[in-house]
């Protein structure tokens, strides 16, 4: 995964957007110009890569850190003395799983589909830089207004929150984040045990 995102992380030299019936302005925000492929499906493959990961952590609920810890904190509960083995952890970190597939997607997972989508003036339109677009996504949380934007833009077919009202969007969010945070917090207890 690290060589991919070196890869990933390489900007092909270019003096300028290709023509605008391939680049198009979407939105401005902070005093920065954000564009989009007129054609998501026609991304550039570098952008499409990262578009697939994002969407596969869309898809399953959660991100690679997240089933990361759930993997850890599942070995330590099984790799306990006979005997010491915490059932009912386990039992618990897996029931929390299940839910998440459950949810709709997170905003983090949003925010991140976005980042791949729209892109400004000082990135590649080939490439995707990790880097970089956490600090795009952080500044756009800081305007929460965008995050009913991008709920609304073309990409909304990929998301299933096309036509729901504003206000179940954000109190669904509202809730799905107490969540996330409620399965993150058991991990880390059950990370911190000791066996």
């Amino acid at each position: 995964m690290k060589f991919i995102k070196n890869i990933l992380r390489r900007k092909p030299k270019f003096k300028a957007f290709p023509n605008n019936e391939v680049a198009v302005e979407a939105f401005r925000h902070a005093g920065k110009t954000y564009y989009h492929f007129a054609d998501n499906f026609k991304v550039p493959t570098a952008r499409a890569i990262c578009a697939i990961a994002i969407y596969e952590e869309l898809r399953m609920r959660c991100t690679e850190e997240y089933l990361r810890k759930h993997i850890a904190a599942t070995e330590q509960i099984l790799n306990a003395p006979a005997g010491k083995i915490r059932l009912t952890d386990l039992a618990k970190i897996n029931n929390n799983l299940k839910e998440r597939l459950n949810l709709a997607p997170y905003p983090d997972h949003i925010y991140k589909l976005a980042s791949v989508i729209y892109f400004d003036e000082s990135e590649s339109p080939f490439s995707y830089d990790f880097e970089y677009n956490a600090k795009k996504i952080a500044e756009w949380k800081r305007s929460p207004e965008l995050l009913d934007f991008f709920l609304t833009m073309p990409f909304k077919d990929l998301i299933p929150f096309g036509s729901m009202q504003k206000e179940r969007v954000q109190s669904y969010f509202n809730i799905a984040e107490l969540m996330n945070q409620s399965h993150l917090q058991k991990l880390q207890e059950v990370l911190s045990k000791k066996s």
